[in-house]
This record gives structure tokens, C-alpha cells and sequence, in this order.
């Protein structure tokens, strides 16, 4: 009985002690969102803009559709451009 009612303690201790002593975390996640606005605002601060894809005619490996291999996403053991 006496450990349970010091564990209770040592943890709501430890638990305002981590109130008491973080940052104001709100107004951080804030901050980094608005830098990760400013920076997809400018299209080229993303690599992700960037695909390595393969050209109309080479080889993709196993057809399906969506392939993120070919600039078309069309795959047919090469790639096909997509259809009208």
C-alpha cells in the first residue's frame, strides 16, 4: 500500500515537473508550421517536385497501372503513354 502511494506520487510529481518546465509547445508547432507553409509556397524548396521517371519506351518491369517508373504511370513492360 505504502509503494502504490509513492508511485502515485513520484508520477504526478514527474508529470507536473514536465508541465512546469516545458516550452510553451502550442506556439512552437505554430512556428513550424508556418516555416513549412513558406517553404511548399515555393515550389522548389520540395525535392519532391523532382521524379526520376523513365521516358515513353523503356523498360518499366511488370506491367500495371500507376507505375511511378514511367512519366506516364502507364506500364507494359515499357512504358506507354496514356490514353485520350
Amino acid at each position: 500500500m505504502k509503494v502504490t502511494c509513492m508511485m502515485i506520487v513520484a508520477v504526478l510529481f514527474l508529470t507536473a515537473w514536465t508541465f512546469v518546465t516545458a516550452d510553451d509547445s502550442i506556439s512552437a508547432l505554430e512556428d513550424l508550421f508556418a516555416k513549412a507553409h513558406d517553404k511548399m509556397e515555393n515550389s522548389e524548396a520540395s525535392p519532391l517536385n523532382e521524379r526520376d521517371c523513365r521516358a515513353l519506351g523503356e523498360y518499366c518491369g511488370l506491367p500495371y497501372v500507376h507505375n511511378s517508373r514511367c512519366c506516364s504511370q502507364l506500364c507494359g513492360f515499357i512504358c506507354v503513354p496514356e490514353s485520350p
